[in-house]
């Protein structure tokens, strides 16, 4: 189950790691131009850790560095793709079956996606998390596979990125102790209620 109130203490900092993991453009990303994740660091100090630690190294790196790391890390390596679903499924019949379910997802939430990215890019997830007006409406119990998906994904992910010793490793650790945050356990469900 999704506890409500943390959810929408985190979908600022959603926002930001939605920001974090899309290609450089314009100039290299720095640390200030994330100031959510400076703001919640005193609530989040295990994100704001893992925050410091991939801009210790990515900081120092151009753009153009930036831009390489980020196509070697994310579009020519099999392994550490950004779309949830391609670790588990690749191009199985299932994976197409999951990205439609994701696309009315979208839909019924009266998101149109332009964007030519797939409905299970983690950026486009975790950008519809962060700004979603259906939220306010009592509907986000409904989107619990929308979690699950990116649970799943970035475990994959972040497993294959650790290996690897890719920076990377703690922007995608951080999405996940957020979406963990963000979940109750079926028991402390059932004693609230």
């Amino acid at each position: 189950m999704i506890n409500q109130h943390e959810f929408e203490q985190k979908r600022p900092i959603m926002q930001e790691l939605s920001a974090m993991l899309l290609y450089p453009q314009g100039s290299p990303i720095k640390q200030q131009d994330f100031p959510i994740l400076e703001l919640y660091g005193d609530s989040n100090k295990e994100v704001a850790a893992n925050i410091n630690r991939f801009f210790d190294y990515f900081s120092e790196l151009t753009l153009l560095q930036q831009q390489e790391y980020y196509v070697q890390t994310f579009d020519f390596n099999k392994k550490t793709p950004l779309h949830m679903t391609f670790a588990k499924y690749e191009d199985a019949k299932e994976r197409g079956q999951i990205l439609v379910q994701l696309k009315m997802m979208y839909a019924m939430s009266g998101l149109e996606l332009n964007s030519k990215e797939l409905s299970d890019h983690l950026p486009l997830m975790l950008e519809f998390l962060a700004n979603g007006e259906w939220i306010h409406a009592n509907r986000l119990q409904k989107w619990q596979l929308l979690f699950a998906i990116m649970e799943d994904g970035t475990y994959f992910l972040y497993q294959e990125l650790k290996k690897q010793e890719n920076p990377y490793q703690y922007v995608i650790q951080s999405v996940r102790i957020l979406l963990k945050s963000c979940m109750e356990l079926e028991m402390e469900a059932e004693k609230v209620e």
